[in-house]
């Protein structure tokens, strides 16, 4: 077992790192997490690896079962359409609250991320500013619960889609919709914006489900 491993001693860093080796991909479906391999890893001790496991058991993306350990969580196809449902619910209600709190500087800030990744051609660098992306389209909105709820939605599915962002995948046509959203934010139609996200991330879903039915052929 392989993680991206910064020798750091405290949760928080132990935990983002193995949220984004997740995330990415680096540890599998299934991948077996073991409290002193990942302290030896790290560099500490096994508390702040076991804190970071039950706070990545919270987060939907760990499985912790007595007498065996730590896993990786699957998903079924099912399970993700219903994580899908949850982030549409979610997304589109923020977005409706934060359109007409956007203001200039908010939505130049929107597109600067933006041309980021118009440019960007490293899927795991495309996917950080693409989280950047919707966390500045959702700021407004003043809703951190919610938006807590959205951070972990997203973490449980990224990883399902990583692979499907290469250069000519799906890629130029999700910088689109990201235009066509800050095109309608600059209009003020929160209802069209709405729907466009609802779409954006419907297009999503399906990339993660091909990659989930891929991986179980």
């Amino acid at each position: 077992m392989k993680t991206p491993p910064p020798r750091a001693h405290g949760g928080p860093a132990i935990l983002a790192a193995l949220r984004e080796a997740i995330s990415c991909g680096q540890l599998a479906p299934g991948a077996v997490l073991r409290q002193a391999e990942l302290a030896e890893q790290f560099g500490t001790s096994r508390i702040p690896v076991r804190e970071a496991l039950n706070s990545l058991q919270a987060e939907g993306l760990v499985q912790i079962e007595p007498n065996r350990g730590a896993f990786v969580t699957s998903l079924s196809a099912d399970e993700l359409h219903e994580l899908f449902d949850l982030r549409v619910l979610l997304e589109t209600d923020v977005l409706r609250r934060a359109v007409p709190l956007h203001t200039e500087r908010s939505l130049r800030r929107l597109e600067a991320v933006q041309h980021e990744l118009d440019g960007e051609t490293e899927p795991q660098e495309w996917l950080r500013l693409d989280r950047s992306f919707h966390d500045e389209l959702y700021a407004p909105s003043a809703r951190p619960r919610s938006l807590q709820m959205i951070a972990s939605l997203r973490a449980s599915v990224e990883r399902f889609y990583l692979s499907h962002l290469g250069p000519e995948a799906r890629r130029p046509g999700w910088n689109d919709e990201h235009q066509q959203l800050i095109a309608l934010l600059r209009a003020g139609d929160a209802e069209s914006a709405c729907a466009m996200l609802a779409q954006h991330l419907r297009q999503t879903e399906k990339l993660a489900i091909s990659t989930l039915e891929g991986a179980s052929s």
